[in-house]
């Protein structure tokens, strides 16, 4: 379904904030060699349980943050910075540093946890396992039901392409620069449940898709559908999974906003009559290739027209698109200003490229850059 504009009194209608929750993804080096080290396990035992809680994930080199539901920016902040700074610590005291970035800049090999169900995937999934120690982000918005958690993964599907290339953030692989913006895209679209969601219409559908995927062994069960937005398995909420892990915390909380600007832009009852054909799947995919390919340095495609437009020029149709859902959260000064830190600045992916530039070529000085910046404070919230 191409994206529709909110009559301009929306707003002031009786309209439901969602709770919003990140569950940030993170690599974990060594100070010296800047490559990945398998410390996940010692990190993870070394941080209580205290809100936001660690998560091992399936290579040793891998920490997840998982924050608690949150209502607004501000208490999400919070969390991340005190999340980021804990994990941090706790590296530190393990010998190693944390980096929020899609990719390990060094080539480093792959390491695995101790675990039956990591193990399964290895012996399932072969080499396609090694290469997959990556940081993504995943934003959950709460949702009353599967119903409206696929109404809002059709309605967002034209989206998908901007927000990764806005919060593209893996340029440098292996010691090299890709050439990609998001090389983690490149990547993790390997696995066969991996990138933009089909158009759903309604549970049965869902539930039909899910069962033969998992039959086909594309995935060992629901929680291996690797859809760039997906209804979640654990939570009422929707998922959104399309981005690299952010280099600061204010990035992941933009990220948050517009991704919680759209789900409510979709659960507005003006959307609940679809007027216009769904965006076919392989148009979908290739356009996500493209905004993983340049990132915020060349054109996407247009969410309602399909034309390519300048990277900036597709943002501002998405803020213009969930304006209303933005006044009504309180959240369109942190976006406004957020967003306009970015054009000049430059996302993570260009900031990381030009610090591999500027070293001429060393992807050493990419891993110090990002030690420094994952654990930042620096904020654009009053």
């Amino acid at each position: 379904m191409r994206p529709t504009s909110l009559p301009a009194e929306a707003v002031d209608r009786p309209w439901p904030v969602p709770t919003v929750g990140v569950e940030e993804e993170f690599l974990l080096v060594d100070p010296h060699s800047r490559r990945l080290a398998p410390k996940g396990p010692e990190v993870h035992a070394a941080l209580s349980s205290a809100i936001p809680r660690a998560e091992p994930e399936m290579h040793a080199a891998q920490l997840e943050l998982v924050t608690d539901v949150c209502h607004d920016l501000k208490q999400l902040r919070s969390q991340l910075v005190t999340g980021r700074r804990r994990f941090a610590q706790a590296a530190e005291e393990n010998g190693c540093r944390l980096i929020a970035v899609g990719m390990p800049p060094v080539e480093s090999p792959p390491l695995f946890t101790p675990k039956d169900r990591y193990a399964y995937i290895q012996e399932t999934y072969g080499s396609l396992a090694h290469t997959s120690c990556v940081g993504g982000a995943h934003i959950h918005i709460g949702v009353d039901g599967l119903d409206d958690a696929l109404q809002v993964c059709n309605l967002m599907r034209p989206w998908l392409p901007t927000l990764l290339a806005l919060f593209a953030n893996s340029p440098v692989h292996n010691g090299t620069d890709t050439g990609y913006a998001s090389w983690r895209t490149m990547v993790w679209s390997r696995w066969p449940t991996a990138g933009p969601p089909p158009h759903l219409p309604d549970a049965a559908t869902y539930r039909g898709t899910v069962d033969q995927l998992v039959r086909s062994s594309a995935g060992l069960d629901e929680g291996m559908l690797y859809w760039y937005v997906r209804p979640s398995v654990r939570w009422p909420t929707v998922e959104l999974r399309v981005a690299d892990v952010s280099l600061t915390v204010d990035e992941e909380l933009l990220l948050t906003a517009l991704c919680r600007g759209l789900v409510q832009t979709a659960l507005h009852p003006a959307h609940r009559t679809p007027t216009e054909p769904p965006i076919r799947s392989e148009v979908l995919r290739a356009s996500c290739w493209r905004a993983a390919r340049y990132g915020m340095t060349g054109d996407l495609p247009d969410a309602a027209t399909g034309n390519l437009v300048p990277a900036w020029q597709a943002v501002d149709a998405l803020i213009a698109h969930i304006r209303p859902a933005l006044l009504h959260s309180g959240d369109l000064p942190f976006v406004e200003q957020a967003t306009g830190w970015l054009r000049t600045q430059g996302n993570g992916a260009q900031r990381l490229r030009a610090v591999y530039q500027r070293s001429g070529q060393n992807p050493a000085d990419v891993v110090d850059y990002a030690i420094q910046a994952t654990r930042g404070t620096r904020s654009l919230l009053n």
